[in-house]
């Protein structure tokens, strides 16, 4: 009985011993390896008043939004589980770019709640004499990048992008950061075609 006993105490020593001095430290998840595709891009022209430039990878669709009217469109990147939603007025006045424009600004502000900032940066383009607003949403905000533009005569567009399911901030994040290039490209390649 005696020996069992110490062969039980050199057992758990020896075991203590081994064991004891390693550190577990716990592996976080993983998340999957994205494989972009090589951008590529192609002209979008439906009739409507403006063109642009879209990847190749995306797919372009008429909103068919019981509210949607009729030069409205989703770009959907299907691989990426991700949409920008586009819509476009025709102007009329001043007053309605300026009703146009803060209604942006409300969109854009009702997700500060979730949102840890806003970033908002004025564009221009040149080529077509627009101008307008980048918002970029940073944090656990549903949508990370809204914009508007517009010639300030004619032409009135305004885009949101969104990931078609909830997600985590920092597991999308280079998911966002590689089609946020493709939605600047859309901004920079807009024409109005009157």
């Amino acid at each position: 009985m005696q020996k069992d006993r110490r062969i039980y105490f050199v057992v758990l020593a020896l075991t203590t011993t081994m064991f004891g001095c390693q550190n577990y430290t716990p592996k976080p998840h993983g998340y999957p390896k994205i494989e972009f595709p090589e951008r590529q891009y192609k002209s979008f022209d439906d009739g409507c008043s403006f063109r642009f430039d879209v990847p190749s990878y995306s797919i372009v669709e008429r909103d068919t939004h019981e509210t949607a009217e009729a030069c409205w469109y989703n770009i959907k990147f299907p691989s990426f589980g991700a949409t920008v939603y586009l819509t476009y007025k025709p102007l009329t006045s001043v007053a309605q770019l300026d009703s146009l424009s803060e209604e942006a600004f409300k969109l854009a502000g009702e997700h500060r709640k979730k949102a840890d900032a806003i970033d908002e940066k004025e564009i221009y383009i040149k080529r077509t004499e627009s101008k307008g607003i980048i918002f970029e949403l940073y944090g656990p905000s549903a949508t990370p990048f809204n914009f508007y533009l517009s010639d300030d005569k004619k032409h009135y567009v305004r885009g949101s992008f969104y990931f078609d399911n909830h997600t985590n901030t920092d597991s999308v994040a280079p998911v966002y950061a590689f089609l946020k290039e493709d939605i600047m490209n859309l901004i920079n390649s807009l024409e109005w075609a009157d």
